[in-house]
């Protein structure tokens, strides 16, 4: 796949007013970076392939992969109380994700048992070594000869507990392959950290034309992911932006055409390269429905139903905690409170994902995305779910009275 695009044109129905570069002018900046639809100071905060490959190599720098078979594993507890791996006459305190790991990969009960054990209030040297006999239990009934792969860091800690049949895939590659394939985008809302890339990519005017009218303040970018210690695949989902609110929303997987590797096995990267750059070329075209299909809820009106009460029914709907709730509500009465339809439930919700960290962001960007995609019948499920509601109700979604 070449980096040289064909622009995809938006129709005329998703062209808005420039109300956010606009309004701006004069008081932090003037409108748009060269050949982007991304405000400057926007523009300012985003990243360039060659500093995020600075973070991730100097994250790397940090850590060793060590290959240990059970027999020599030992659980321990050090001289602070704290529960390790020994391994190779070194001890290694493992993260809660590591424990979730280790406790899968020996067959144990409960993936989270040893997780809560460790984080009671009070934790001390009895409950050290209780972790230890639980854990010295369970890796006795597996293969002694079978063999694991520890992440871990200078810092003492194991950020991952997976057989050696695992195969990550090397995110500085993943990063250098975006680039080959996208030159020109620049990383927003980077969440990555020393194994897991979490951020999104802003697309140039190179790729998306905007046409004559080209004060839309809505654009295009891929959001990216991949995590060498199994916390998420390998994926890559077209998403736009808002510019007024600098929020996502991650939209298309329902759209027939995604990529998804699971870190597993021998892996192609000749082959998964191809997919990669075939995947990108699919999303590019589809960026400007999105836009459209975005602007498109602006028609599906709350009416006469309590704007709480929508906003019960849609965090109930998919599931979204308390504090989660209670965020989306605020951005909704702060920022969205002109917007009494599905459109401002939406930028709601993506502007509460920042508020969080890296997974609870993503997840509600994607149930942004989701939303985008509700019919008329379900609109009107939730609308009539809104009336329904009680202060007793309320105080089970939200967790302050609002």
């Amino acid at each position: 796949m070449s980096s040289e695009y064909t622009k995809i044109v938006p129709d005329a129905s998703t062209k808005g007013k420039g109300s956010f570069v606009q309004g701006l002018e004069g008081k932090t900046g003037t409108g748009f970076a060269d050949g982007t639809h991304v405000h400057k100071d926007w523009w300012a905060k985003t990243m360039s392939y060659d500093t995020v490959l600075q973070k991730v190599q100097s994250d790397i720098d940090n850590r060793e992969d060590i290959m240990v078979k059970a027999k020599d594993i030992q659980p321990q507890f050090n001289t602070d109380g704290k529960f390790c791996f020994g391994a190779n006459g070194r001890q290694f305190i493992p993260t809660d994700w590591s424990l979730q790991q280790f406790s899968t990969r020996v067959d144990a009960p409960s993936v989270s048992v040893m997780r809560e054990m460790r984080n009671v209030e009070g934790f001390d040297d009895q409950d050290a070594e209780l972790m230890v006999d639980f854990a010295s239990n369970y890796l006795r009934r597996i293969d002694p000869d079978k063999e694991f792969r520890l992440r871990t860091y200078t810092d003492g800690t194991c950020r991952a507990f997976v057989t050696d049949k695992y195969s990550p895939v090397d995110n500085r590659w993943y990063l250098e392959t975006l680039r080959e394939f996208l030159p020109d985008a620049r990383f927003s809302h980077w969440r990555g950290d020393e194994d897991t890339l979490y951020g999104n990519l802003l697309l140039p005017d190179s790729i998306i034309d905007y046409g004559q009218d080209d004060d839309t303040d809505y654009g295009g970018m891929v959001s990216i992911g991949n995590c060498e210690i199994g916390k998420r695949r390998l994926s890559q989902t077209p998403s736009i932006f808002r510019a007024i609110c600098m929020n996502g929303c991650i939209w298309g997987q329902q759209a027939g055409k995604d990529i998804s590797k699971v870190h597993r096995g021998t892996i192609d990267l000749v082959l998964l390269k191809t997919r990669i750059a075939e995947n990108i070329e699919y999303q590019l075209n589809i960026l400007p429905d999105g836009i459209r299909k975005f602007l498109a809820t602006r028609t599906q009106k709350m009416g006469t139903h309590s704007a709480k009460g929508v906003i019960a029914a849609v965090c109930s709907e998919f599931r979204l905690d308390k504090k989660q709730s209670t965020e989306v509500l605020e951005q909704f009465v702060t920022h969205e409170h002109d917007h009494q339809n599905l459109f401002g439930v939406i930028n709601a919700v993506t502007r509460a994902g920042q508020e969080f960290n890296a997974e609870a962001w993503y997840n509600l960007d994607e149930v942004g995305g989701k939303l985008m995609e509700i019919s008329a019948s379900r609109w009107d499920s939730i609308l009539r779910r809104a009336d329904t509601y009680t202060d007793k109700e309320y105080e089970k979604v939200f967790a302050l009275a609002s």
